[in-house]
């Protein structure tokens, strides 16, 4: 199965004999989970991919999985039914103003009519519509776990506060049963606003898939493949949002592109893209810079680049760095997210937020030392090996999720049916 994903000392789901209060669950009981969440792919973040990894997970293991969320854009269909997994699109309102209050209401509605037919509530990520989701379950006595998606002056919690009504708001989220932390900040986070440390379960995400590097001599002929120039290329995969420390890429790499013939090529959408666009052209960087839109699978662009780049200011994960060095990549990136568990013998060219300059410096290190970029990046790939994958994960939220139930006292006996 691979190694250990949480570190010895750190507190997670109960394996599935384990009991609680002299009730014990069959450990070979199918489930169904009603999950939660605002928005759901196709496309949108690491986030909403990260809940579709796990929805696939519960399903290959056997489990129902009922998904509502809201209907984010009007080509998608109203309900969608694969086999064990159902999904339900809930009709929303553009205006901010109208968004935030009926979105409150429709997780509450759907919340109410959903839970009845549920084991427990999987709220993915900190919003208003798995909040009225989330009162719903309460009222029904289902068990409840919100997963955090981010940490920091502007994640999920911080967003809340900035409210006048922020205490009761933060109050009522509290509510949940459990929390979900992916790593030690978000769970040192929760601790600091209140939380207590046996309601939260610390799992880490999931790798989407084991994957093997591509070797160098394949790399000129895959970046034909996906149109791009046979040259030395750094990529970048995410949200094209300030946060994300784009910024401070741009300052750099018009001097990187002109000394080292490189190309910089971004995955993704976001708020910058326009700003981003006019840079490049201002710049006179169209053959320098390549902006590929999103894309649902960034896996031939992993396996087409040399270095990796990732300065964000703020990752409650930091699922793209994981995915890099998973594809054999040197990687440059601050030290978020999971990265900052790592210690100094992990490879990887860290650099420091408050020294600007370290990013040039390290992708000046890179791009001339071609024995130094490769290094780097089989360690990486090395590193990784075992690592974050998605059976072991998910047998960790399925115990944790048993446990819930016992904890509730076999919650109507499972539905007491065998059905």
């Amino acid at each position: 199965m691979g190694k250990a994903l949480i570190e010895p000392g750190r507190r997670h789901g109960p394996g599935p004999g384990d009991t609680q209060g002299g009730s014990t669950a069959a450990p070979d009981r199918s489930l169904v989970i009603g999950v939660f969440i605002q928005h759901y792919p196709p496309r949108l973040g690491g986030a909403e991919c990260q809940a579709k990894l796990l929805v696939s997970e519960l399903v290959r293991c056997g489990h129902r999985v009922e998904l509502v969320t809201t209907r984010h854009s009007p080509e998608l269909p109203a309900r969608t039914s694969l086999g064990l997994l159902t999904i339900r699109r809930l009709p929303t309102l553009a205006p901010r103003w109208l968004k935030l209050p009926l979105n409150l209401v429709t997780g509450f509605i759907a919340g109410m009519q959903y839970t009845r037919t549920i084991d427990l509530m999987h709220g993915h990520c900190l919003s208003p519509f798995v909040l009225g989701a989330l009162l719903a379950a309460k009222l029904r006595g289902t068990p409840t776990l919100l997963k955090i998606c981010t940490i920091g002056k502007k994640g999920d919690i911080a967003k809340i506060q900035r409210f006048g009504f922020r205490r009761l708001l933060w109050r009522l989220y509290q509510q949940a049963d459990y929390f979900v932390a992916n790593t030690l900040a978000v769970e040192n986070e929760l601790i600091a606003q209140g939380v207590a440390r046996a309601r939260i379960f610390t799992v880490y995400n999931m790798l989407e898939q084991a994957t093997h590097p591509a070797a160098p001599q394949d790399k000129g002929y895959l970046r034909r493949a996906l149109g791009l120039a046979d040259k030395l290329t750094v990529l970048y995969v995410g949200r094209l949002h300030p946060d994300k420390g784009l910024g401070l890429v741009m300052r750099y790499w018009p001097s990187m592109a002109r000394q080292y013939d490189a190309q910089l090529v971004l995955v993704g959408e976001g708020p910058l893209r326009a700003q981003i666009e006019s840079w490049r052209v201002a710049q006179q960087l169209q053959a320098a810079v390549t902006l590929t839109g999103y894309q649902p699978d960034p896996g031939p662009y992993y396996r087409a680049a040399d270095v990796f780049v990732f300065p964000s200011e703020s990752e409650a994960f930091g699922n793209a760095i994981v995915e890099a060095m998973s594809h054999g990549l040197a990687v440059v990136t601050t030290r978020v997210g999971v990265a900052s568990e790592w210690g100094d013998e992990t490879p990887l060219a860290v650099i420091d937020a408050e020294f600007p300059e370290d990013l040039s410096r390290r992708l000046d290190e890179l791009l001339r030392d071609d024995s130094r970029r490769r290094e780097l990046g089989e360690r990486a790939g090395q590193f990784m090996s075992g690592r974050f994958e998605s059976r072991a994960i998910g047998e960790q939220y399925i115990a944790q999720y048993r446990q819930m139930l016992r904890e509730s006292g076999d919650r109507a006996g499972w539905r007491d049916s065998s059905g």
